[in-house]
C-alpha cells in the first residue's frame, strides 16, 4: 500500500472513531437542571439528549431528600425526538433536595442510566 493510501485510510478511520466512542445518549439539557435551585416544584421534568431515544423503554424517577419515590406521570414525548417529558403528580411538596434518576434507550440500542439533583428552596430562604 502506498503512503497516500495509508494516509487516506487513517483519516477515514480517525473521523469514524468519535462516532463509535460517543454512541451512548448523553443528557444535554434538563429542566429543572442539574444543581438548579427553584422556588417552586416544577410541574414536569424534561430531559433532552444528544440523540433520539426510545420512549417506551425509558423511565424517570423522582426521589425526595429521604429517598422516597414521588408519583410521576408516564414518559411522554418532549419537544423533539431527542427529548422526553414526565409530569410531576405529587402536590404540596416541601423544600429540599430532589433526585432525578433516568434510564433511557437510545435508538442505537445503548442503555444509559444516570441521575442528578435539584433543590426546591422557598424565596424567603434565599435572602
Amino acid at each position: 500500500m502506498k503512503r497516500p493510501e495509508r494516509i487516506a485510510i487513517a483519516i477515514i478511520v480517525g473521523f469514524g472513531l468519535p462516532q463509535l466512542v460517543y454512541a451512548h445518549a448523553a443528557l444535554v439539557k434538563a429542566v429543572p437542571g442539574n444543581r438548579a435551585v427553584v422556588h417552586a416544584m416544577p410541574l414536569q421534568i424534561e430531559l433532552c439528549f444528544n440523540e433520539e431515544i426510545e420512549l417506551k423503554f425509558s423511565s424517570v424517577h423522582l426521589l425526595d431528600d429521604k429517598g422516597t419515590a414521588l408519583e410521576l406521570g408516564s414518559v411522554q414525548p418532549g419537544r423533539s425526538p431527542k427529548c422526553l417529558a414526565v409530569e410531576i403528580k405529587a402536590v404540596g411538596l416541601s423544600t429540599g433536595v430532589y433526585t432525578v434518576n433516568y434510564r433511557v434507550l437510545s435508538q442505537d440500542g445503548h442503555v444509559v442510566e444516570y441521575g442528578y439533583q435539584f433543590t426546591v428552596k422557598a424565596e424567603s430562604e434565599s435572602r
